[in-house]
C-alpha cells in the first residue's frame, strides 16, 4: 500500500486478504462512497492519518460495533503519503512477478496434496522448447490426436497414434508406451549400460530416470542424464509433428544420431569446455564419465 490513490477502499483486496464490501456487506452497504478510494476515506494532519468514514444516514447501535470492529482492521494498515501504490505478486519474491513463480504457483493449486514435478523440469538444464515440451507433457497439455478427440475437434476414429496406427494418440502412448518410441528408450538406457522396466506414466518416468543411475557418479554426470530425458521426449514430439504435419516419416537411427548430436549442444552451454562432439557421445558414453573426472 502506498498513499491509497489507486486502491478503491471497498472493492480491492488490500487489507485482511477479502475486500472489506464481503467483510463488511452491511457497512459497504451503508457507505456513502461505494467505489471510494482509500485516499478519500480520511486525511493527514500533519504527518498522521486519520480515517473519516462516510455513512449514507446515522448508525445503529448494532452498526457501530460493525464500524469499530472495522476500524480495529484499519488501523493494521499502513498509509504511506509519498509512495505510490504498487501490485504485489504474493507468490513471488519481494512482490515481483517471474513467470517461474506463476509455474510453482500454478502447481501448488493444481497439485495440491500430489507430488509437484515442476521444480524437477525448471532447471535450465536444456534449451526452455525441450523443458516446456516435457512440462506439458506432464500437465496433459500437449494436443495429441485423444485430446482433440475430447475437444471434438477430430472424430473418435482419427485419434490413431501416428507411429503405430494401432492405439489411441494419448499423451504416454506417443510420448513412451508406443511400441516404435519405446525402442528409442531402450537405445538410450542399451547405451549407457542400464537396465528397466517400462514406467506407467511420464511422472513415473520422471522418478525412475534418475534412479536408473546407480553407483557413485558426479553431479554433472546426473544432470547430464536427466537432460537425456527431456532431449527425448522433445525429440519425440518433434518426429510426431513432422510426420503429422511435414509428411516426413521418421528415419529412427538418423533420429538417434540428431538426439545425441544436439545433447552434445546443450551438453557444452553447460560447460563450454566440454569438447566431445555428438559422435564421440554416440560412441562412448563414457567420455561423459572420463571428461567429468
Amino acid at each position: 500500500m502506498g498513499n491509497g490513490n489507486h486502491v478503491k477502499f471497498w472493492l480491492d483486496t488490500w487489507l485482511t486478504g477479502f475486500c472489506l464490501a464481503n467483510s463488511y456487506p452491511t457497512l459497504f452497504h451503508l457507505s456513502s462512497s461505494k467505489s471510494g478510494f482509500v485516499s478519500q476515506m480520511g486525511y493527514w494532519l500533519e504527518d498522521t492519518w486519520y480515517w473519516n468514514l462516510k455513512w449514507r444516514r446515522p448508525l445503529k447501535a448494532s452498526e457501530t460495533l460493525m464500524v469499530q470492529s472495522l476500524m480495529s482492521d484499519l488501523n493494521l494498515a499502513a498509509i504511506h503519503r509519498l509512495k505510490e501504490d504498487r501490485l504485489i505478486w504474493e507468490w513471488g519474491k519481494d512482490g515481483d512477478y517471474t513467470v517461474n513463480s506463476c509455474m510453482l504457483a500454478l502447481e501448488r493449486i493444481r497439485y495440491a496434496g500430489s507430488p509437484t514435478y515442476v521444480t524437477n523440469v525448471w532447471k535450465s538444464i536444456c534449451p526452455p522448447k525441450t523443458e516446456m515440451t516435457l512440462w506439458l507433457a506432464l500437465n496433459e497439455g500437449l494436443c495429441t490426436r485423444a485430446f482433440l478427440v475430447k475437444r471434438h475437434v477430430l472424430s473418435p476414429q482419427e485419434d490413431k497414434c501416428p507411429f503405430c496406427e494401432q492405439h489411441s494418440e494419448s499423451i504416454s502412448h506417443i510420448l513412451l508406451h508406443c511400441q516404435v518410441v519405446w525402442k528409442l528408450w531402450n537405445k538410450i538406457v542399451d547405451w549407457r549400460g542400464l537396465s528397466w522396466v517400462m514406467p506407467y506414466g511420464l511422472d513415473d518416468l520422471q522418478c525412475q530416470w534418475l534412479g536408473l543411475l546407480q553407483g557413485n557418479h558426479c553431479k554433472f554426470e546426473r544432470t547430464v542424464w536427466g537432460g537425456f530425458m527431456f532431449n527425448i521426449v522433445w525429440t519425440i514430439w518433434n518426429a510426431r509433428n513432422n510426420l503429422i504435419f511435414e509428411d516426413q516419416k521418421p528415419i529412427w537411427e538418423d533420429i538417434l544420431w540428431l538426439l545425441f548430436c544436439f545433447a552434445a549442444g546443450w551438453i557444452r552451454n553447460l560447460n563450454s569446455s566440454f569438447w566431445y562432439t555428438g559422435a564421440d557421445l554416440y560412441r562412448n558414453h563414457e567420455c561423459i564419465s572420463a571428461w567429468s573426472a
